[in-house]
């Protein structure tokens, strides 16, 4: 009897530690997702590691980064009640282009929570929920901003 008690502990012993081991629907979706995106340029970065200028970050959220081809090299936008948001730097708001660049930004996607422009690249957080026909349409509009 102890012999079938064991025997069968370490059979549920052995299952369970398979079935933690397979990814799961959600996570194969998002790993996929990536990997188109790795070959539309974009890089994927932990927010965990390296320099982190973003906000509003959560401990299990990726940043995007894209080559910067638009004509905006330095700016910081947060979401904030719905609205994407200039953060910094604030000289920005009172520039000629601020209007019309605001729109551009606000036409990117509902679902970016934060983008970052520097001389070189634009890093973006975004709700990885949508597929990559969004992602390839963020890509787009952010190198179009002029």
């Amino acid at each position: 009897m102890i012999e079938y008690l064991v025997f069968f502990l370490a059979l549920l012993f052995l299952i369970g530690s398979v079935s933690l081991a397979i990814p799961s629907k959600k996570s194969q979706k998002i790993s996929k997702l990536r990997m188109e995106a790795r070959k539309l340029g974009a890089n994927i970065t932990s927010a965990l590691y390296g320099s982190n200028d973003f906000k509003n970050y959560k401990k299990d959220e990726v940043y995007y980064q894209i080559k910067n081809k638009s004509e905006l090299k330095e700016a910081h936008y947060v979401r904030d009640k719905g609205k994407l948001l200039l953060y910094s730097p604030v000289k920005f708001k009172y520039s000629d282009r601020f209007v019309n660049i605001n729109l551009q930004i606000e036409k990117v996607s509902e679902s970016i929570n934060e983008i970052i422009f520097t001389e070189k690249s634009i890093k973006f957080i975004w709700n990885e929920i949508d597929d990559v026909s969004e992602l390839k349409l963020i890509i787009d509009k952010l190198n179009q901003i002029k």
